[in-house]
């Protein structure tokens, strides 16, 4: 009889993303994500609302939230995305990740906090 292949053991790291990654499409399907709309916003305007909109919401323990900036001239998507990656270095933003859905694609960013403990 053959040898059964080995399996590979996930590491701690590959099961915290894939957590994260269900709490994100999960997000990107409705279910019980809080959103924010930052269209019409300045920069400047959505910097600062999308700030503390996140840290309200790592405050409440939300998992995931859904960040709506629109496609327009990717200016609010590469903002959002530069302070998401501030919040990431801060512990607050556990991933995020663009939306793979057709109709939100380059449009809506998908968030996965870490857990308020």
């Amino acid at each position: 009889m053959g040898e059964q292949p080995l399996k590979p053991v996930p590491t701690a790291e590959y099961q915290e993303r894939e957590q994260y990654e269900a709490a994100m499409l999960a997000a990107e399907i409705g279910i019980e994500a809080p959103s924010i709309d930052l269209h019409g916003m300045t920069a400047n305007e959505a910097l600062h609302t999308t700030e503390t909109y996140i840290n309200h919401e790592f405050m409440r323990g939300t998992e995931a939230i859904r960040i709506i900036h629109g496609r327009g001239t990717g200016a609010l998507q590469r903002t959002v995305h530069a302070l998401l990656a501030q919040l990431q270095q801060q512990n607050l933003v556990a991933a995020y990740r663009d939306a793979a859905h057709l109709n939100q694609q380059g449009g809506v960013t998908l968030v996965a906090l870490h857990r308020g403990k």
